[in-house]
């Protein structure tokens, strides 16, 4: 549709700008084909094992001191918990499958704090195995983001094996897709317009998602 690129630019200066969901790490460098939503603090639950677990373990490896933003962010009951699926591929060429824990926070009108973190299992002779590869934390609260300013946080095991607290948050995840995927399934308007979700290039047999 010829509208399709004149609301696409707007949708990236907004996104530069801090207003709306959307953040550059989700749109320009995930594939992402499919998200549920868990609105109400009907995630809440989920959420504060997500805290406890793995965000306090990625923080540990840091010594990051969490100044509340965290605390308040996720597990907030005004707090919007999406999860997001996606596949990825790297500058060296390496395809990726993973899932977006992603947290926002309503502060102003149409601008979010947000906490986001990433899994993601490599593709390796044809096939994913399940286990988690890398992790990535995103802290972006919106009123450095507007500065481009935000911290994130690395965990790569592409030699080893996963960490036990990253690899049964994976596994927790995979059950909440496959559990939600019909019930849960979010969509807004933008998507008939907007590359926000986008169609699998392969569904590898071995993929932990293939109910999109």
């Amino acid at each position: 549709m010829l509208l399709t690129p004149i609301l696409e630019t707007i949708y990236q200066y907004r996104c530069k700008r801090g207003f709306g969901w959307w953040r550059p790490w989700n749109r320009e460098e995930l594939k992402i084909f499919h998200g549920n939503i868990y609105e109400n603090g009907s995630g809440l639950s989920y959420a504060e094992q997500i805290k406890d677990s793995v965000i306090e373990t990625m923080l540990l490896f840091t010594g990051y001191s969490d100044d509340g933003f965290i605390e308040n962010t996720v597990i907030s009951e005004d707090t919007i918990f999406r999860t997001l699926f996606h596949e990825r591929v790297d500058e060296k060429g390496r395809k990726f499958e993973g899932i977006t824990l992603s947290f926002s926070l309503q502060v102003e009108s149409d601008m979010f704090d947000r906490v986001d973190l990433i899994f993601e299992d490599i593709l390796v002779d044809g096939e994913f195995d399940g286990e988690v590869n890398q992790v990535r934390l995103y802290l972006s609260p919106v009123s450095r983001y507007v500065e481009n300013d935000y911290d994130l946080f690395y965990w790569d095991a592409s030699d080893r094996k996963s960490l036990d607290v990253f690899q049964t948050a994976y596994r927790d995840s995979i059950y909440f897709y496959e559990k939600d995927t019909k019930e849960r399934a979010w969509s807004e308007w933008q998507h008939r317009y907007l590359s926000n979700f986008q169609k699998r290039t392969e569904v590898v047999q071995s993929s932990s998602f293939s109910l999109c």
